[in-house]
């Protein structure tokens, strides 16, 4: 019986093993896929792999099972024995190129992905714009809906807190100053002494006059006597030969020594003018630093007033290209509404976007023109504005009486200075021609002398007193070197002359210019008040006839544009105005009233 089931159970191997070579001759045919020089594997359709060695054929092979969309290849647990044929190679770098093809993909919709997001945004935002501009232009008659109405209040609650908000971010914009330095918005004449007081220039030139007035105070002391003291321990030694002999056997010597002390007053009599001469050259040069601190007072004035007002027109174009952006973005928006709506042109769309950028960049340079503006003023100011809008005008009338043309300019400062010129060359040439007459002095001293000076046997206690009395006359009969002086001095009081001419005419034509810019000006803020009233009910008409289907929305945006164009270019005006009125009076040195 156990020969028997050992029998049947070799039968059953024997037909297994005969079954197994048999599929594997017949039934699958294995290809190669890599070869090394130790190991072969090979591929028997698609989830059959086995590797095997070359040295004995038949021998070590090993089936796996291959997954399906697996990337892993089996003969990896051999990395340590087997070499890549090239082929794979090539294989795994087109893989790892398919990859990054992939990663680039994915980036890229990823990217796509967020761009569209935006996109939906700003659709929301350009809807939610076009609801707010179909629902401000609603006529009249439909607001008297309790829906319309309400949603109307709605809006202007919602308005005044966001302008209220930008109220605040504006105040802390422009508030960002020291405690102590921050300065409320008064009257332009109330805020200019501190600025006189503070200003660096006008000290300067304070300080050059008051050296000026100095130097004339020391110039009077000539007509004052002069005193001299000195003390002084002396030693003389007298060498006298007698009368009748021998030089050289009658030479006495006698030696003295003490103390000498003397005091003596000066007083000039007649000087032929140079004190004079003096004395009124030291005048007019403290009289010409006086003119030069008016004149920079007068500068630092207008330099005040052109930068006062000049933030003021900065602020202006500022806040009209700020309001033309704002209503180029809504038209922009309601274009694109109607253009996807198949109501509108492309053509139009494109030209609004075109007005849109161009005043997106006209928004942004206007921001750093007034960027640069509050920096001046600043600069000037001593302190940083806050609150631009309320910004008083300087009042113009505090000028006093508006000139006429053909007003002389002597007064003009500038003119003032150089005929100071003239006046200190003058004086010059005339104390030069005085040094060529003769000068008389009067003095009078006192000498005490002690000791053997005085003469005296008892030598320790002698004293000897001098009286002495000298009136004296100077005169200087061959002086070349003031000759010279003298010529230098004369083309330099010709120099002075010439200039004061040259600024005379240039003058004379910043006042005419001047005055022909004030009269333009003048009339041109009729002109601009007139076109901001036509351009106001242009608007209104072409608004209208939008409203009724006539009219594009290009006209009504380009109406719109003009309109606030001519209303700030209007309010510049009148500040040029004030500009021109103020450059009037400084070329006539009438800028005094308001000092």
């Amino acid at each position: 019986m156990n020969k028997l089931v050992h029998y049947i159970l070799i039968a059953i191997m024997f037909n297994w093993n005969m079954a197994v070579f048999a599929e594997d001759s017949e039934g699958c045919k294995w290809e190669t896929v890599e070869e090394t020089k130790t190991y072969i594997q090979e591929k028997c359709g698609d989830n059959q792999l086995r590797i095997r060695s070359k040295p004995v054929e038949g021998l070590n092979i090993v089936t796996v099972e291959a997954p399906e969309k697996s990337k892993e290849n089996p003969i990896k647990k051999f990395k340590d024995k087997v070499e890549e044929a090239p082929k794979a190679t090539a294989k795994v770098e087109k893989l790892e190129k398919i990859e990054q093809e992939v990663i680039v993909t994915e980036k890229k919709v990823k990217e796509l992905k967020e761009e569209k997001d935006v996109a939906e945004k700003v659709e929301e935002k350009v809807e939610k714009a076009i609801e707010e501009k179909k629902l401000a232009e609603t006529p009249v008659e439909e607001t008297e809906k309790p829906e319309v109405k309400k949603e109307i209040a709605k809006k202007e609650v919602d308005a005044k807190a966001d302008e209220k908000l930008v109220e605040e971010a504006t105040e802390k914009e422009w508030a960002d100053v020291d405690a102590e330095q921050k300065v409320s918005w008064m009257q332009f004449h109330e805020l200019l002494p501190r600025l006189i007081v503070e200003n660096e220039k006008i000290k300067a030139a304070e300080l050059d006059y008051e050296a000026a007035v100095e130097a004339l105070k020391s110039e009077y002391t000539a007509y004052y006597p002069q005193v001299t003291v000195s003390i002084g321990n002396n030693w003389e030694d007298d060498r006298t030969p007698a009368k009748g002999t021998h030089p050289a056997n009658t030479i006495t010597h006698d030696s003295k020594q003490g103390i000498q002390k003397s005091i003596t007053v000066t007083q000039m009599i007649w000087d032929a003018g140079r004190t004079t001469a003096m004395i009124d050259k030291a005048k007019a040069t403290a009289q010409q630093a006086h003119y030069r601190l008016e004149l920079t007072k007068e500068d630092v004035v207008i330099e005040a007033i052109n930068a006062w007002l000049n933030l003021q027109k900065a602020y202006n174009t500022h806040e009209a290209n700020k309001k033309v952006e704002a209503n180029a973005k809504i038209t922009l928006a309601m274009t694109i509404e109607k253009v996807k709506n198949g109501q509108g042109s492309k053509l139009e769309q494109l030209q609004i976007e075109q007005q849109y950028r161009t005043y997106q960049t006209l928004s942004m340079t206007s921001r750093l023109g007034l960027d640069s503006a509050i920096q001046r003023f600043q600069n000037v100011w001593r302190w940083k504005p806050h609150n631009i809008a309320e910004m008083p005008k300087p009042l113009a009338d505090a000028l006093g009486i508006i000139p006429v043309q053909g007003t002389p300019v002597s007064n003009n400062t500038s003119l003032r200075i150089a005929s100071m010129d003239i006046t200190i060359a003058q004086e010059q040439l005339a104390f030069d021609n005085a040094e060529f007459k003769p000068r008389v002095d009067g003095k009078l001293s006192y000498t005490e002398k002690d000791g053997e000076l005085s003469g005296g046997y008892d030598t320790d206690n002698a004293q000897k007193e001098e009286w002495r009395a000298d009136i004296t006359m100077t005169w200087k009969i061959f002086n070349l070197k003031n000759k010279h002086m003298t010529n230098a001095d004369r083309s330099r009081l010709s120099a002075a002359q010439f200039r004061h001419r040259d600024i005379l005419r240039t003058t004379q034509e910043q006042f005419d210019n001047a005055w022909n810019n004030y009269v333009l000006v003048e009339k041109n803020l009729q002109t601009l008040k007139r076109t901001v009233e036509i351009n106001d009910e242009m608007y209104k008409l072409t608004l209208a006839d939008f409203q009724a289907g006539n009219s594009p929305i290009m006209a009504v945006f380009g109406m719109k544009t003009a309109h606030l164009m001519s209303e700030v270019a209007y309010l510049n005006a009148q500040i040029d105005w004030q500009m021109a009125r103020y450059q009037l009076h400084k070329v006539l040195g009438l800028v005094n009233p308001i000092l």
